[in-house]
């Protein structure tokens, strides 16, 4: 009933929090005309997921500037059980980069590292490179 979806919707909006950065950004703005790539950075509310994903978005800034968008995504009811912390980026194509949860659940499907150490960063860091140069 519309009573139901009323009262999903409100559970719905507690788990998750949404705020446009990129509203002000148009086509022919200087974020516009460089901008190459949007990396996502989904993850659990812990203070350790939010240190890697400070990192991520950190080493990004420094290596792309204005070419790839970093946001993170918190999802608030995600435990640690879930294993959630992946990184992708949508650009030409969505390229799922890191992912936790299949390295931890799936090996045999995924071979990438679980944590997310500094070295990870570097691969994540010329990985988001190689994908943006193919767009030029």
């Amino acid at each position: 009933t519309e009573e139901e979806a009323e009262e999903n919707l409100k559970f719905v909006e507690k788990l998750v929090e949404s705020k446009n950065f990129t509203e002000r950004i148009t086509y022919d703005s200087p974020e516009g005309r460089e901008f190459q790539g949007h990396l996502v950075v989904a993850c659990s509310a812990l203070d350790t997921d939010l240190e890697i994903s400070e990192k991520i978005t950190t080493r990004m800034n420094e290596a792309f500037g204005l070419k790839v968008f970093v946001e993170t995504r918190v999802y608030g009811h995600a435990k640690p059980e879930d294993f959630l912390f992946e990184v992708w980026l949508e650009s030409y194509d969505i390229d799922l980069i890191h992912s936790k949860r299949r390295a931890t659940l799936s090996s045999t499907t995924w071979d990438g590292p679980s944590e997310c150490d500094d070295a990870q960063i570097d691969y994540l860091v010329d990985q988001v490179g190689y994908l943006i140069s193919c767009l030029i």
